[in-house]
C-alpha cells in the first residue's frame, strides 16, 4: 500500500504539504501544488485514514472520475484517446468550479465504494461502467453519480451520452449510398448494453433498409487499440468475398485498419472504404484522412460536470437527469465507390 511519504516523494513536496492538502488546510498551498498532489494520490491509489481526516461531517470538495482499471486488451483511459480527452476536459471544468478531481480506477464495486468513502468524495462521474454495475454502485455509496455512455435500462440514474445508434445508422447509410453491398463491421465485443451494441444496431438497420444484411464472416471483433486494429485488418482481408467497405466503431480502430490494409497492399479508398467514429485528431493525421462520425467529447465532459454540480446543489433531493448529444457525419477521404472488380 502506498504511504504518505510515497505521495510526497512522487509529488516533489513535503509530507506536511501533502497532509495539509488532504486535510483541507489549503490556504497556503498553491492551486498547482494541490492539483499535483491530488493527481499523484489518484495515480498511486493512496487511501488515507478516514478517522484521522475527520471529514465525514463536511464536504471535501473532491469529485472522482472513476474508470475501469484495465479493459480488455489492456486499453485504459491513459491509452484510449477518447477517454484521455474526456478526462482532461472533465478536469478543466471541475477546476473551474472550484473543486478537485481525483481519478480513480475501478477494480470492484466494493473496493471503489471503500475508496470513495475514505476520501469522503462529494460526487462521482463513472466512465465505462457496465450496465449491471450501476445499481450496486448506487447502493454501495450514497452520493451524486453521473454515468457516461450508459445504455442500461434503470430509470433513476443520471446519464450523459450521445446518439450512438444514429451514428451507426449514418455510417451504414453513407457506405450504402457510395454503392457498397459487402460491408464489414469492426469493433469490440458487445455482450451487454453499451455504445458498441448501439452503433452496431444502427448500422445493421441502415443495411436492412437498403435490402442488405451484415454477414457473420464480415464481422471482426477487436479491442479499441491501434495495434489490435492493425491485426484485425488481416482478418477483414481474409474473409470470403471480403467486404469493400468497413465501419469501425472508433477512430483509433479505423486508423489501425488503414495501416493494416496499406501494409497488405490494399489501397484505401480505391479498394477498401473506411468510416470511423469519434472525430479524434488521429482521423486527420493519417493518409487518406478518415471519414468519421463526430461526437462532441468536450461537450460531453462539460455536460457531465454540469449535471453533477446540479446534483450536488440539490442532494439528496436531486432528480436524475439524462442528456443526449448529437453526432455529425464528417466527410473526408476514406470513402469511395467500390472497385469495379472486387476481390
Amino acid at each position: 500500500m502506498p504511504t504518505l511519504q510515497d505521495v510526497a516523494r512522487e509529488a516533489g513536496v513535503s509530507k506536511m504539504t501533502v497532509s495539509n492538502v488532504l486535510n483541507g488546510r489549503r490556504d497556503r498551498v498553491s492551486p498547482a501544488t494541490i492539483a499535483r498532489v491530488m493527481e499523484v494520490v489518484g495515480r498511486l491509489g493512496y487511501v488515507p485514514n478516514a478517522t484521522a481526516r475527520s471529514l465525514s461531517a463536511r464536504r471535501s470538495n473532491i469529485v472522482a472520475l472513476a474508470f475501469p482499471s484495465r479493459a480488455a486488451g489492456g486499453v485504459t483511459p491513459l491509452t484510449n484517446p477518447h477517454d484521455s480527452l474526456f478526462l482532461s476536459e472533465v478536469e478543466e471544468h471541475v477546476t473551474q468550479a472550484g473543486l478537485y478531481l481525483m481519478a480513480h480506477s475501478v477494480n470492484s464495486v466494493e473496493s471503489t465504494a471503500n475508496s470513495l468513502r475514505s476520501w469522503n468524495v462529494d460526487g462521482v462521474i463513472f466512465l465505462g461502467t457496465r450496465a449491471d454495475e450501476v445499481a450496486a454502485l448506487q447502493a454501495a455509496y450514497d452520493a451524486p453519480m453521473v454515468f457516461i455512455d450508459n445504455h442500461g435500462t434503470l430509470p433513476h440514474i443520471s446519464n450523459v451520452g450521445i446518439e450512438d445508434r444514429l451514428g451507426g445508422h449514418l455510417a451504414g447509410r453513407r457506405l450504402v449510398e457510395a454503392g457498397h453491398r459487402r460491408i464489414g463491421f469492426v469493433g469490440p465485443r458487445f455482450d451487454e448494453p453499451g455504445v458498441v451494441r448501439e452503433r452496431h444496431a444502427g448500422f445493421v438497420q441502415a443495411l436492412a433498409e437498403a435490402g442488405l444484411s451484415l454477414r457473420p464472416e464480415h464481422v471482426v471483433h477487436c479491442n479499441a487499440g491501434f495495434d489490435h486494429a492493425v491485426a484485425a485488418a488481416r482478418q477483414v482481408l481474409a474473409a470470403p468475398e471480403r467486404p469493400t467497405a468497413v465501419f469501425a466503431t472508433a477512430d483509433i480502430i479505423a486508423a489501425g485498419l488503414l495501416k493494416g490494409f496499406v501494409r497488405a497492399g490494399c489501397r484505401v479508398p480505391d479498394q477498401m472504404s473506411i468510416i470511423g467514429f469519434d472525430d479524434l485528431e488521429v482521423a486527420q493525421h493519417v493518409t487518406p484522412e478518415i471519414t468519421t462520425l463526430r461526437q462532441d467529447i468536450p461537450g460531453k465532459a462539460r455536460a457531465a460536470v454540469e449535471v453533477l454540480l446540479t446534483q450536488l446543489a440539490h442532494w439528496p433531493a436531486a432528480r436524475s437527469e439524462r442528456r443526449v448529444l448529437g453526432v455529425t457525419l464528417i466527410e473526408r477521404e476514406s470513402v469511395a465507390p467500390p472497385p469495379a472488380d472486387p476481390v
